[in-house]
């Protein structure tokens, strides 16, 4: 089959090709290329610097340019020599550079790219065998096009012509179905970059419609949702190699490529237009900002990335950064998502703990300058719990911390290893537990994954047996893996863990809560012949060291102390961190608490050759909680309570009185009760109170609505396996159906729709989606509203209403919605209570002006006889234990 391309008709002039070339090197230079920041004047400096340093170390020989990327011959280092490149041209562009406009150092990048086409990098190069077909597809031609651009007036149409025809060549076809994601937005990004240096419409025409993938009718456009491999999927999953959740990698780099192509073709003939883009902008909040924590993106989605000391958390979110910058300097995009887009970027960029944690480069930096100039208000960071289910991952945000919980399946891999990265990922997939506090927000960025001891990973369940070298590209063993939200504001999931070498295995809940975790965990189980161990908490302390406390009793936590300490409690009922909060241990089984000086090196998680100067040995201390189960145990047990951000004063009420109840933690049934609510992971059936699940499946239930009006049931299955649910509910207070999802069936077992009820909910193929179903409830009496002629009465607090029209978290009624027009809305105003529910807060607002005849009538007086209404009562917003304002809601309020 042959590209679609070779058949158009010429749509491009020399004045389209010159504009695309300027639209191209403004993005990489930025636009407006004014120092009038202190980001601008960082980056810039740190561009020069790195450019001078690059310079300096030159050493051209027949072998190479550089002494550490020799032989030139390997694929690596000609790729990193076409960079380091990228980076001195770029600094020779930009005003204000060290190196603007330098003759000297035009020449030796010329003669540099000379030297690397005479000796290997050509359109006559035979890819050998064992090289990674990436350098010579993506790494290099996308390196080698941005020089181009930004020399394009210093080389001659022969080296022009040379560059396009090398890329063109390395590339090859594009007609292939195994062409997916990121790697068909990189690849088609550089068979434009190719078109636009040679004047070649064919070459723009094969990567603008290769985005939409025309050979094979759209079958792998990167513009739509997919059911199975790599994409973006219905739910804000997005996965790579097709097993392995990689939204803060491979994603945000589809996003950027694509944003990037968006943004130069947006004034020719061969632009992409908003309709096309759809799924592209909705992506932005169900998969990009949901995996987001103070301007880094979480580990649980970055794969093998986290291996990488080069592109840490901050990288990937700076890259998102610009991809939303991009987006919105372009015609072809509403002015609504433009400026949603540009509200975000400023929200994220203020939200970061340390704006030059790695640092924007030069681009990012000018697009922020002018999103600060134009006054765009940030948008303020998501609050509640977003799960994915066809990536067996879920997040929970608060307003001063974050979880995200890292699960595998039959159907998701437990890690990835490729490539010589990522080399103790043993245990990644299995129930890993990330928490981020605004106590310490640097901690998965300071060294942590080469000085982390893999056999106690937050969360996990395993045996203290070693692990074999990783392999690659292999899922889990088990089936259910997964969770849901409850009313966006609360989750639960569930992991049937079993450990890689089936060494190890466990039942395991998470429940994640307004201001706490609950983790319960039951089979407990080992064969491998060592201890079982479920490890609680591993933290990589901060360099400033942190108090630690153990029934209020202080603990020696000293920094660069020298003698470890170990120490099993068989009283302990709960524990303080400053740098992180609280722990609750909820069962009387003993807990061992560790503090200890872990060394490490970056080379021993990652050998790849990009990153082997990494080799510096790094010591850092780490306090480590975890239950032994003892040497292959039968039915360990674990139940305990994180609470992220509290004060030591919270953590010991919370251990004395928990507001919560933990009413099962058996092979078949883990659940627990707080308030109204339950939530229950029902491994194979069983009863709680009127409920009774016949089928296996997670539900959670509770009552919603103004003053507890409905009960809610929300089911789901996380084994993706079951085509039927079926759950009896006899309850006398319930009566008839306020809303349900089309995929549930009820039948009523009395008489009239009251009291007793079977739902079957049709879960085949709907990949873990959960599904709702509401009823009134008969004992509800209604509100002041509903009966008029009430004496006023003293105002009471109830519990968080959700709209029952719409299933929508009241959170992501962003500034801009995707999709419709923007509209003013009355919200209420949450109060975090201790007992994990939320309290609503009237907040008062002023009733728009009538006019016309509404007007008059609201002047006319009453009629004779009528009887005039009670004044209400005036709502005074209460505030009570609400948390300190964060810098970006200062600026809102």
């Amino acid at each position: 089959m042959t590209d679609a391309s070779l058949q158009t008709p010429s749509l491009l002039s020399p004045t389209h090709f010159q504009r695309l070339r300027q639209r191209w090197k403004a993005t990489i230079t930025g636009n407006d290329m004014r120092v009038a920041s202190d980001d601008v004047y960082y980056a810039l400096s740190k561009l020069s610097g790195t450019a001078e340093q690059y310079l300096h170390t030159m050493r051209p020989s027949r072998l190479h340019i550089w002494d550490d990327l020799s032989p030139i011959h390997l694929s690596v280092n000609f790729r990193k020599s076409y960079q380091r490149l990228r980076t001195i041209s770029q600094s020779y562009s930009i005003p204000g550079s060290v190196h603007y406009h330098d003759l000297n150092v035009q020449e030796t990048v010329i003669q540099s790219l000379d030297f690397i086409s005479s000796e290997i990098y050509n359109a006559s190069v035979v890819q050998a065998k064992g090289e990674n077909w990436w350098n010579f597809r993506i790494g290099a031609p996308l390196a080698l096009v941005d020089i181009a651009i930004l020399l394009y007036e210093d080389l001659t149409p022969r080296r022009r012509h040379e560059i396009g025809a090398t890329i063109v060549k390395n590339i090859g076809s594009i007609s292939q179905r195994s062409l997916k994601g990121a790697n068909r937005a990189d690849i088609c990004l550089a068979l434009i970059g190719a078109g636009i240096i040679t004047n070649e419409e064919a070459e723009v025409n094969r990567g603008r419609w290769g985005l939409s993938d025309r050979d094979f009718d759209g079958e792998n456009s990167i513009f739509r949702l997919v059911r199975t491999g790599e994409g973006l999927y219905e739910g804000g999953s997005y996965l790579s190699h097709e097993i392995f959740p990689y939204s803060g990698g491979y994603g945000v780099q589809h996003y950027y490529s694509l944003a990037k192509a968006v943004n130069i073709l947006s004034k020719s003939p061969y632009h992409i237009n908003a309709t096309e883009l759809r799924v592209t902008f909705a992506a932005v909040n169900s998969t990009f900002v949901p995996v987001m924590w103070r301007g880094m993106m979480m580990a649980h989605i970055r794969g093998r990335d986290i291996a990488r000391k080069s592109e840490p958390d901050a990288y990937w979110g700076n890259l998102f950064v610009q991809s939303l910058l991009y987006f919105a300097d372009t015609d072809v995009v509403p002015w609504r998502f433009k400026v949603y887009f540009k509200s975000l970027a400023r929200g994220i960029w203020e939200a970061a703990p340390l704006p030059d944690l790695f640092g924007l480069n030069i681009t990012q930096a000018f697009g922020m300058q002018t999103v600060l100039e134009e006054r765009v208000p940030a948008a303020l960071p998501p609050i509640g719990t977003f799960a994915t289910p066809m990536s067996d991952r879920l997040m929970h945000h608060r307003s001063d911390w974050a979880a995200a919980l890292a699960m595998s399946s039959s159907r998701i891999g437990r890690y990835e290893a490729l490539n010589n990265e990522n080399l103790k990922p043993w245990y990644q997939g299995d129930g890993f537990l990330y928490v981020y506090t605004d106590k310490d927000p640097l901690h998965f960025s300071n060294d942590y994954w080469p000085t982390m001891d893999p056999y106690h990973s937050p969360g996990v369940t395993n045996g203290q047996n070693p692990q074999e070298p990783p392999k690659y590209k292999f899922t889990a063993y088990e089936d259910w893996a997964g969770g849901q939200d409850w009313r966006g504001d609360l989750g639960l999931a569930g992991l049937n863990a079993l450990s890689t070498d089936k060494g190890s295995s466990a039942k395991k809940s998470w429940f994640f809560l307004l201001n706490s975790i609950i983790a319960v965990g039951i089979g407990c189980a080992g064969i491998s012949g060592t201890e079982v161990h479920t490890t609680f908490e591993s933290r990589n302390l901060p360099l400033a060291g942190s108090n630690f406390s153990i029934n209020g009793e202080y603990q020696i936590m000293t920094p660069g102390w020298i003698k470890p300490w170990q120490v099993t409690r068989e009283n302990a009922s709960w524990a303080y961190l400053d740098s992180f909060g609280g722990y609750v241990f909820l069962d009387d089984e003993p807990i061992t608490f560790k503090h200890e000086k872990r060394k490490a090196r970056w080379t021993d998680i990652n050998q790849y050759p990009d990153y082997l100067r990494y080799n510096s040995e790094i010591t850092r201390e780490y306090l480590t909680i975890y239950r032994n189960h003892g040497i292959d145990p039968t039915n360990g047990t674990y139940a305990y309570a994180l609470l992220p951000s509290a004060s030591e004063e919270d953590t010991s009420k919370f251990a004395i009185s928990p507001p919560i109840n933990i009413t099962h933690n058996t092979m078949k049934l883990q659940a627990i009760q707080f308030n109204n609510t339950h939530m229950a992971n029902f491994w194979s059936g069983g009863t709680i109170g009127h409920l009774t699940a016949v089928t296996p499946c997670s539900i959670t239930w509770g009552f919603t609505g103004v003053e507890d009006k409905y009960l809610t049931i929300s089911i789901s299955d996380p084994t993706q396996k079951g085509t039927r649910l079926v759950i009896f509910l006899d309850d006398p207070d319930i009566g008839g159906v306020a809303e349900k999802d089309d995929s549930i069936v009820l039948r009523w077992g009395r008489a009239g729709q009251t009291g007793s009820v079977t739902i079957t909910v049709n879960v085949e193929n709907t990949h873990g989606k959960t599904h709702r179903v509401s009823f009134e409830r008969i004992s509800w009496r209604g509100t002041l509203e509903d009966i008029p002629w009430r004496p006023p009465v003293k105002e009471t607090t109830t519990s968080a209403s959700t709209s029952l029209k719409k299933w929508q978290r009241p959170h992501t009624k962003s500034l801009i919605q995707i999709g419709s027009q923007t509209t003013k809305t009355s919200t209420a105003k949450t109060d975090i209570a201790k007992t994990g529910t939320a309290k609503t807060i009237p907040v008062k607002t002023t009733p728009a002006k009538a006019t016309g005849a509404a007007a008059k009538a609201s002047k006319a007086k009453p009629k004779a006889g009528s009887k005039p209404k009670p004044a209400k009562p005036t709502k005074t917003p209460i505030k009570k234990n609400s948390p300190p304002k964060s810098k970006s809601q200062k600026q809102h309020s």
